[in-house]
């Protein structure tokens, strides 16, 4: 038996965070798609707020290190997994994907859902375990074999926090945690 990692909402700490497309789908495959899904969370993270530290978006799943304010990581994820949702249900239809509209709604009470209930979550506490996660989040991408170098990979915050090596879709927060 696996254990789950879906820690409580807690203020003070980062949370490293997984979100998975439902069904193990590659949503983010499309360019339209992947940078929608990271254009929602610097929105949500501005209107929330919260402060952005990392992510990637990977064909399956999502990585961010984020830090909302008053710690309320569940409110905060609920509210950007129902704006992708939305997102990716209008660019579909715009699009005229009927493939991608069916299977958003194909869910038991026909509601668009894009990601998989619930969450991978946990705390980062140390400086150590901090850049760890994010080396791992900027890593992803060539660590499955989508690119050699982590600068080449248009949907991950490698190239905000290190801009000399390339342009991101969406920025990062300049601090990781909030004044008092």
């Amino acid at each position: 038996m696996t254990t789950r990692f879906n820690r409580r909402d807690r203020e003070g700490v980062l949370h490293f965070v997984t979100l998975r497309v439902r069904e193990g789908r590659r949503a983010f495959s499309r360019d339209a798609y992947a940078r929608a899904v990271l254009n929602q969370l610097r929105r949500q993270c501005d209107e929330f707020p919260a402060r952005l530290i990392a992510y990637v978006a990977m064909p399956t799943h999502l990585h961010c290190i984020v830090n909302p304010r008053g710690g309320r990581l569940n409110h905060f994820l609920g509210q950007y997994k129902a704006g992708c949702t939305l997102d990716l249900c209008r660019l579909a239809e715009e699009a005229g994907d009927l493939r991608v509209l069916d299977w958003l709604y194909q869910t038991p009470d026909h509601h668009a859902q894009l990601f998989q209930d619930g969450k991978h979550s946990f705390h980062l506490y140390s400086d150590r375990l901090i850049w760890q996660k994010i080396n791992y989040i900027h890593n992803n991408p060539t660590r499955s074999g989508l690119v050699t170098r982590a600068n080449e990979y248009p949907y991950s915050g490698f190239c905000a926090m290190y801009p000399a090596d390339g342009e991101s879709v969406v920025p990062l927060d300049a601090g990781f945690w909030w004044e008092d």
